[in-house]
Order: structure tokens, then sequence, then C-alpha cells
């Protein structure tokens, strides 16, 4: 047997696990891992809210997955609630990806990366 240049994928994260990445150092960008090698995400690059494989969503960077309580929801119907929302347009200041990983979880949008200057804090959902 000779040595061969492939390399095994990695298992997909299972649907609903919540990934984190950095962009830039000091941004964190959020999504959903669907279960199949793909994450749902509110992206500033294409606009709106896109189902991208893990490869494209992490860009070479690593991704940390970060453990909720949420009982109430399975994997499944995480993700079909993210999928509900592709195609939704992406803002900064209202709809960025922790508003819409927000959302997706507890029904109300909120970005704690925006702190205080989160408009959303103060408008009712």
């Amino acid at each position: 047997m000779t040595d061969s240049s492939f390399t095994p994928n990695p298992m997909p994260y299972p649907a609903g696990t919540l990934l984190q990445t950095r962009v830039y150092g000091v941004i964190k960008h959020v999504g959903i891992a669907t279960g199949y090698g793909t994450v749902i995400h509110a992206s500033r690059r294409f606009g709106r809210v896109e189902e991208s494989e893990l490869k494209d969503f992490l860009a070479g960077r690593r991704a940390r997955t970060i453990p909720y309580e949420h009982a109430s929801l399975s994997g499944p119907e995480i993700v079909a609630r993210a999928r509900s929302k592709k195609g939704q347009r992406y803002n900064v200041l209202i709809n960025n990806c922790e508003h819409f990983v927000s959302w997706v979880l507890t029904g109300r949008r909120r970005s704690r990366q925006l702190g205080p200057v989160d408009p959303r804090q103060i408008m009712p959902d």
C-alpha cells in the first residue's frame, strides 16, 4: 500500500451546535451547524443569512463550540428555525450574526458584542 495525500473529512458537528470563530482577531462570528457539514450564519460578506460549507465559514480559522442551555428545542428544530431565516438581510447594528443566533435559540435578537450600543436592547421585539 502506498502513501496517499487523502485526508478524511472530520465528522460534521451535530445539528444545532453553536460555532464561533474570530475574525480580525477580535470580532466573534457565530453560526449554527446543520449536522451535514454546513453552517447557517448571518454573513456580512454575503449581506444575508446564508448556509455555507464549514470550511468557508471558518476561512482557515479555528472553530470553538459554544455551550448553551436550551432544552426546549432539539438540534433539528434549531436548524429548521435557522433555515427559516435564510436570505434575510444582514445589518451590523440590528441583524448581525449574534442577533440571528440569539433569535434562533431564544426568539429574541441580542448582540453581546454591541453591548449598550445595540439598538435592539432598547427597541421592542
